[in-house]
């Protein structure tokens, strides 16, 4: 797929499932910076190289194409100028998003803030969430250990603020309590 620091000659257009943007410190240390989803454009060449990896969470199905191409108009059906800065925008607002979850103070705020902007990013199916992010990457995204966060959806889910039938679905009962949380109060 993507490679930090690899050069910018590819350009991916996710059609389904998740991704996530990687950061390797030099002595290993792996820190996940971003998630993607359907229809989000990853690996635009801002630079002449690639600022993070890129790796499939679940379901990743994608399209690449070659960087170069975007001087001669973006590759998907529109060529409008405004394509381009519209997937560039939204390459940086999955960063920035995950900077404002992390201005939250508290673990349970982080949380609340998290599941709040994936209700908005996930495909919904029969009222749940298909949420295969699996809990270690919900912990790296977020500054704390998967414990913390099995602890956090647990009180959740306690409070009657979410349900998780299984593994990988998730609903939201209560979206005006979670938005509540995740502002702290």
């Amino acid at each position: 797929m993507i490679e930090q620091g690899d050069s910018c000659d590819q350009t991916l257009e996710i059609r389904s499932g998740i991704a996530r943007a990687v950061d390797y410190s030099a002595d290993g240390y792996r820190q996940i910076l971003a998630f993607f989803f359907a229809g989000d454009f990853i690996g635009l060449p801002l630079c002449s190289s690639h600022r993070y990896s890129v790796e499939a969470v679940r379901g990743l199905r994608f399209v690449p194409h070659a960087s170069q191409r975007l001087q001669t108009g973006f590759p998907v059906h529109d060529s409008e100028p405004e394509a381009i800065a519209k997937a560039i925008w939204q390459e940086e607002k999955a960063f920035i998003a995950r900077s404002l979850i992390l201005g939250r103070v508290g673990v349970q705020a982080r949380v609340a803030a998290f599941l709040t902007y994936l209700s908005q990013r996930l495909e919904l199916a029969d009222g749940m969430l298909d949420f295969s992010i699996p809990q270690g990457d919900m912990a790296s995204y977020l500054g704390t250990s998967p414990e913390t966060v099995c602890r956090t959806l647990r009180r959740l889910r306690d409070e009657g603020v979410i349900a998780v039938p299984s593994r990988d679905r998730l609903q939201i009962l209560n979206a005006c309590q979670l938005n509540v949380l995740a502002e702290g109060e």
